[in-house]
């Protein structure tokens, strides 16, 4: 039996490693898409778009773990059910109680790590990214320029650009200002700061134009040539949103804190790891399927609870933290109600899931 419990736990493993690498990498690539057209439009620094991604991946993996262990556990039991292969360790004595036993082994592990994630890394982690985003606000156009783009800052107030930038030096620099109607060219562009710390970019070798009226209905154009010149640029007025509230918050913190706020983010943190040994419950029995059914016959049913279950903790975890819902119910009817159904489901007692 301690084979056959090994040989299980391999297969449930192996298949939620895939799974989680696959939907993380899905997930990775739709938020660095958002960060990337966001960096496009020079709110926020390229350089900074691989450390933001590290700090969101915690955060990521505790949300895509409980349901890449319910896809495996479907697909890993489901193949074997379609292959037979259940069917010969019934007869050696493989009972679903023992197999339910050893399916708990690889939903426990699963389950330290969202616990680990969940009230550790994940609060770390959006703790960085709120530090990280909140810096972006204190630069300006010129400190997130990206070579080749036209940018349009400050709701339309400026447009710049640059060619290329070399060693933080920016090469054949355009700026136009929409107010003033006055554009800016030079050779280079060098971000800098006084001594009084205030921002500022020094240009070199350019010329700047504005329009001029001067008789009626005549308009011209002033063009002054420089060799250098500073011009201070504010900082940019943009939307990034870096409240975490609570999301952020220490453990600890939220054990300790009376807020209906504080308590619900502490009962979803909790939530996520109640959530694993429930949905294993629900996918052992709904991962038995007949050999002409195939091993993919539960997928859709079992999703659908699924995204039942985890919008029901969401509704349930905004209801508390406002209030109009009691703290000792919370989030925890949730997790009872289906942790009765994956009772009924065990013991066969749900008609149509039953082999």
């Amino acid at each position: 039996m301690m084979i056959i419990s090994r040989y299980l736990t391999k297969q449930i493993l192996q298949v939620t490693a895939a799974t989680t690498f696959i939907l993380l990498a899905v997930v990775v690539l739709g938020r660095f898409l958002k960060y990337l057209a966001q960096a496009s439009q020079g709110e926020i620094d390229p350089a900074v778009l691989a450390l933001l991604m590290s700090y969101r991946i915690p955060e990521f993996i505790q949300l895509i773990l409980p349901l890449a262990l319910l896809l495996s556990i479907l697909l890993a039991y489901g193949r074997m059910y379609a292959e037979n292969e259940m069917t010969v360790l019934s007869a050696c004595g493989l009972s679903t109680r023992r197999l339910l036993g050893i399916t708990l082994i690889s939903s426990t592990l699963v389950a330290v790590t969202v616990g680990l994630f969940s009230f550790t890394l994940t609060p770390w982690g959006l703790v960085n990214t709120a530090g990280l985003l909140e810096a972006q606000k204190e630069l300006n156009e010129f400190d997130v320029m990206v070579p080749g783009l036209f940018q349009n800052i400050s709701q339309g107030e400026r447009t710049t650009y640059t060619e290329e930038i070399i060693n933080d030096e920016m090469q054949n620099v355009f700026m136009y200002e929409s107010d003033s109607g006055q554009v800016t060219v030079a050779n280079t562009a060098v971000p800098s700061e006084d001594e009084e710390g205030r921002r500022f970019v020094l240009f070199s070798e350019g010329s700047v134009s504005e329009s001029e009226i001067g008789v009626v209905g005549n308009e011209g154009f002033l063009l002054t040539q420089f060799s250098e010149m500073g011009v201070r640029i504010p900082n940019r007025e943009i939307s990034i949103d870096v409240t975490v509230e609570e999301k952020a918050m220490a453990t600890a913190a939220l054990w300790q804190s009376d807020e209906s706020a504080h308590a619900a983010e502490l009962q979803w943190r909790i939530s996520l790891v109640l959530l694993i040994p429930v949905l294993t419950l629900m996918a052992v029995p709904l991962s038995r399927v007949s050999p002409r059914q195939g091993r993919f016959a539960k997928i859709v049913p079992a999703v659908f609870l699924y995204i039942l279950y985890f919008g029901l903790l969401l509704v349930s975890r905004d209801m508390t933290a406002a209030g109009d819902l009691p703290l000792f119910i919370g989030l925890w009817w949730v997790h009872g109600v289906f942790l009765l159904l994956g009772w009924l489901l065990f013991t066969d007692r749900v008609p149509g899931f039953s082999q």
